[in-house]
């Protein structure tokens, strides 16, 4: 009989503790109360208390809790604000006060985003992300202007996600630990550079990734080999014979640090397939591609020279994280772009390097790094690449085109420059970041000057 009392109070005491560890002390006293009474001998006590305590620190660690429903443990959420002040300046040849980008321009931008992931089942995930701004898919800027009003807030993630079975992984976790399968509209799967996309861009579609186990390979480096393949939809107009889509490829490997930098390599081979994408006006157009080669710099229908974008990709990421054993990180990156879909004015290159933490995590991390980029006028599509970058408006003759040659374009091609940027992690969770860019056309008939975009930002995560 004493035993099952002693195994009652245990169970009692454990859920007690368990529903307010910060209560601890009192269950002390209760506990003390039972031995005085010769319920519990001390003995028994001390085992209760230790037992229960031990437990109790287990699923604390586990995040596990009796006092609030199970399906919030199930959920994860966080998010960023950044507030940005942004200066653009140069000498465009248009002046009209329609023009695109005015000769000066300073202005405040506010960007939120709030996600949610909450998990489904052993093997199965679901999420929603939120962002103001509109409906651009290359940014979620709310700039601070039109008397006061409000922007709006939408979905900017949906999706699901589906990993290995737990007993799947049990069994053959080696093979299957690392594959995802991606539905909806999700984060970029890829390994990619802002010289084809920008990072703002949620593919959608489907999406499926795998990355091996760790290969032995002797006296090499051991390494990772992925793969990332994906069906995008760019746009969907009841004519899937005329559909424009994207068929994306990608295979890569990743080393284990090794040498006398701790130097980390990542290296992926990517083909991008925009299909039916010939003489088509997509949405969010910086209006620099081919299609755009008449005197008004705008949308010429009758024009039939669009050509199609079929990009050969080469990425390299060299991290290292030490110089002569002395803690340094520092790297150095490249992409290299070739649009197989056409012969002329075709590719595109980025060169970077940086010196600091790569990722900043805390207090008095920082970074700072430089790139050179250089994106003809159909290296890659004028809707994807990064759209704080500038490409460079209408290649025609002077005469056509007096007021509209060589117009700076947010996020398009034929541009070329460079980007600079400083970042530094003053708080728990705040950065400060500092970037510069400078552009100019690779090709127009008109003596176009650079152009100038700097970018001073406070971001914040929770």
């Amino acid at each position: 009989m004493k035993r099952i009392l002693f195994v009652l109070v245990l169970a009692a005491l454990f859920l007690l503790i368990a529903k307010a560890p910060a209560q601890a002390g009192e269950v002390d006293i209760l506990v003390q109360k039972l031995v005085e009474k010769n319920i519990l001998s001390p003995a028994e006590a001390s085992i209760i208390l230790d037992e229960t305590k031990l437990q109790v620190s287990k699923d604390l660690a586990q995040a596990k809790s009796l006092s609030v429903p199970e399906w919030t443990q199930r959920i994860k959420w966080g998010g960023d604000i950044r507030f940005r002040t942004q200066g653009d300046w140069g000498s465009p040849t248009g002046t009209a006060e329609t023009d695109v980008i005015r000769h000066q321009r300073i202005r405040e931008r506010v960007r939120g985003r709030f996600y949610m992931e909450g998990k489904i089942n052993d093997f199965m995930y679901g999420g929603v992300r939120f962002a103001g701004g509109g409906t651009s898919a290359r940014s979620t800027n709310d700039t601070l202007d039109n008397y006061f009003t409000k922007d709006y807030v939408m979905f900017d993630q949906y999706y699901i996600r589906a990993e290995a079975p737990s007993e799947m992984i049990r069994d053959y976790g080696q093979y299957f630990s690392d594959a995802k399968l991606w539905l909806g509209r999700f984060p970029n799967p890829y390994e990619y550079s802002e010289l084809v996309w920008d990072s703002d861009i949620n593919l959608n579609g489907i999406a499926f990734q795998y990355v091996s186990p760790d290969l032995k390979t002797g006296a090499l480096p051991d390494i990772n080999l992925y793969s990332n393949i994906g069906f995008h939809w760019v746009n969907e107009g009841a004519n899937i014979s005329a559909d424009p889509l994207l068929f994306g490829y990608q295979v890569g490997g990743k080393t284990a640090p090794f040498g006398p930098l701790d130097t980390i390599l990542n290296i992926a081979a990517s083909m991008w397939d925009f299909t039916h994408l010939k003489n088509k006006a997509p949405t969010g157009s910086a209006l620099t591609n081919s299609r755009w080669w008449n005197g008004a710099g705008l949308d010429n229908p009758t024009n039939t020279d669009r050509f199609n974008y079929y990009l050969f990709d080469v990425l390299l990421n060299v991290d290292n994280s030490k110089i002569l054993d002395i803690e340094f990180p520092h790297g150095f990156y490249a992409d290299l772009v070739h649009n197989m879909g056409c012969s002329t004015e075709n590719n595109g290159c980025l060169i970077g390097g940086y010196i600091g933490k790569k990722k900043l995590k805390v207090p008095g991390d920082w970074k700072a790094r430089a790139e050179w980029r250089y994106i003809e006028r159909d290296a890659v599509t004028d809707f994807t690449p990064d759209s704080d970058f500038y490409g460079f408006g209408t290649y025609d003759t002077a005469a056509t085109s007096a007021n509209t040659n060589g117009m700076p374009r947010e996020g398009g091609t034929n541009g070329k420059g460079i980007n600079l940027a400083l970042e530094y992690q003053l708080f728990k969770n705040t950065i400060l970041n500092i970037e510069y860019y400078w552009m100019e056309p690779i090709k127009t008939w008109q003596n176009t000057k650079p152009w100038n975009e700097l970018q001073f930002d406070v971001v914040t995560k929770f």
